[in-house]
């Protein structure tokens, strides 16, 4: 059981961030608080698994407010939500200690696997952003670009190079199947091949990888 605390100044953010975590039998919310002072009190107290932060607080706001928890709750998870712009602020929010960041329009459908990628060791972002950092870093690193692309892909089946390059377009499992003339199970199952071959864990990552490939 995963213990998870939630700090959002809006009392109907926390009651939904709550019962979303609800759903899930291995977290449990041991405490949910308006305050970075309440949050830190509380995790000082409690050494939660994870917090569940926005970073704009009543008492805090901003960076400031990821550079106090990171490094109160340091060495446990950190996922930041915030309607802040991930493609200003989510890099930096990593660079301070944050395992992952949030867009709060997309806490319906991912603050789930936000947080399971994050209590698992993993770095939670967007696509886009992940997709940036990679082609920043491979830009910066000729060399690793041409020994992690060239090298990956020799591994490759025609098919698997294929998928690889709509996933580059940005197409969907849905799209690719009709293009390809398959199932969507056949496209996922590929998908799964990729990451393996290529030594990827996460969807995000392979996305980021075919997104690299200039």
């Amino acid at each position: 059981m995963h213990s998870v605390v939630i700090i959002d100044d809006h009392d109907i953010v926390r009651v939904g961030l709550e019962a979303l975590l609800g759903r899930a039998p291995d977290l449990r919310v041991v405490a949910s608080v308006g305050t970075l002072a309440e949050g830190v009190e509380r995790i000082v107290r409690l050494r939660p698994d994870l917090v569940v932060s926005d970073m704009g607080l009543g008492d805090s706001a901003g960076l400031q407010t990821v550079r106090t928890l990171a490094r109160v709750q340091a060495p446990r998870r950190l996922l930041v939500i915030s309607m802040q712009d991930e493609m200003l602020y989510g890099e930096q929010a990593l660079t301070l200690g944050a395992d992952g960041y949030l867009m709060k329009d997309c806490v319906q459908e991912n603050l789930l696997p936000a947080v399971r990628a994050v209590l698992h060791g993993n770095t939670w972002v967007s696509h886009q952003l992940t997709a940036r950092m990679m082609n920043r870093h491979l830009r910066r690193n000729p060399a690793a670009r041409k020994e992690a692309v060239g090298g990956a892909e020799a591994a490759l089946s025609v098919r698997e190079l294929q998928v690889l390059e709509l996933l580059r377009e940005g197409r969907t499992t849905k799209e690719i199947a009709s293009q390809l003339h398959l199932s969507a199970r056949t496209v996922d199952i590929h998908r799964a091949n990729l990451k393996k071959k290529l030594g990827l864990r996460t969807g995000a990552e392979l996305i980021a990888f075919a997104s690299s490939r200039m």
